[in-house]
């Protein structure tokens, strides 16, 4: 089922390719926010959405190059380049030559091809699904606007805290790392129901949450469990993703990945 979902995102992209692409229309195919929709594509296609869209319209820029006599300029605003320049420096950064040269050159072809997602049975999991009942978090907030300097905030937020002593607190009760997307602003919530009028307020609502343990906190193994959650299990279940930000709970040496479910 969720494969099916992801081969329409990739007919929709393809279908679009000469106009403006907007996250949010690809997000509403897959039914959830944009920030687990990045996510997602990029643990399944191995490539982030962006980088892709990007290769599919500089391959549709060589065929149409290679096939028509229409203007280079206008192939490059046809494909969302403002300027000549910049789809030049694209195309031979990928191609390895001009759109000029490519025109001139009897070479064969070269282009990214069209995605299409099949179903994985490489990998096994263990997980248990549970209803978690509202809960109150207290917790530090960081946003920002380019997902680079997101994850520099967090790595910042996290050397904080272990200075200040909050880190050894919420390991002690629990500790929530919750990561969420909002008009095009990445945010991520840090702390635990440990009780501090000096924090932020974050409620976790009425939800049910697939739940997978990993016996681990290491950065790496996090990122490698979650891309095998979305790429290999996901795929194979009939479950539906819900529209709320994924949470990550820390207790002893384990995190624990809760993914929203409808």
């Amino acid at each position: 089922m969720y494969n099916e979902k992801m081969n329409k995102v990739i007919k929709y992209i393809e279908k679009h390719l000469d106009s403006e692409i907007e996250m949010k229309e690809l997000s509403k195919i897959v039914l959830v926010n944009d920030f687990i929709f990045g996510r997602v594509f990029s643990f399944v296609a191995g490539i982030s959405l962006k980088e892709y869209i990007k290769l599919r319209r500089l391959s549709k820029a060589y065929e149409e190059i290679k096939n028509t006599n229409n203007k280079i300029i206008d192939i490059a605003l046809k494909y969302q380049y403002n300027s000549a320049t910049s789809f030049t420096r694209s195309f031979k950064n990928y191609f390895g030559l001009s759109p000029m040269e490519c025109r001139k050159s009897k070479k064969t072809y070269k282009i990214y091809p069209i995605l299409s997602f099949k179903p994985n049975i490489t990998y096994s999991f263990d997980y248990e699904i549970k209803e978690i009942k509202n809960k109150t978090l207290y917790v530090y907030e960081i946003s920002s606007d380019n997902i680079n300097d997101y994850h520099y905030e967090i790595r910042k937020l996290y050397k904080k805290i272990k200075a200040n002593g909050d880190y050894e607190k919420f390991n002690q009760r629990g500790m929530y790392g919750i990561s969420s997307r909002k008009n095009n602003t990445y945010i991520y919530y840090l702390g635990s129901t440990l009780k501090n009028n000096q924090l932020k307020k974050y409620k976790i609502n009425n939800s049910k949450y697939v739940i997978f343990k990993l016996d681990s906190r290491k950065q790496q193994d996090i990122v490698e469990l979650e891309k095998n959650i979305y790429k290999v299990w996901l795929p194979s279940t009939n479950y539906n993703l819900a529209n709320l930000p994924k949470i990550e709970y820390y207790e002893e040496n384990c995190c624990y990945i809760y993914v929203a479910i409808n």
